[in-house]
């Protein structure tokens, strides 16, 4: 069974170059992965200094969903130059992602 993910990433720019810029370079990065993402969204707040990244990610099960999500935003990072040496282990995401999250 397939399973499609909502994944939202916030990043908090600290270098000198132009937020809008870079956002709009790995929104081009994104869209060349556009097999692995649907539903791509990239926006900047230059007040705050914070670029958001959104995207639906589909896979075998959610881990897998949040795996190729996080592969192919941190590939579309690197490819700008944006480093991510803090980036979270695929265990680390997967216990920061709500499990079982039902409403009635």
């Amino acid at each position: 069974m397939a399973v499609t993910v909502h994944a939202h990433w916030v990043f908090i720019a600290d270098g000198d170059g132009d937020l809008f810029d870079y956002c709009d370079k790995v929104m081009r990065a994104l869209l060349e992965q556009e097999r692995c993402l649907e539903g791509i969204a990239v926006s900047a707040d230059g007040g705050r200094a914070v670029m958001e990244i959104e995207a639906d990610v589909s896979g075998d099960d959610r881990s897998h969903a949040i795996a190729k999500a996080h592969a192919a935003v941190r590939s579309a990072l690197h490819s700008v130059g944006i480093g991510t040496p803090d980036w979270p282990t695929h265990g680390e995401a997967m216990s920061m992602v709500l499990k079982d999250l039902r409403t009635e």
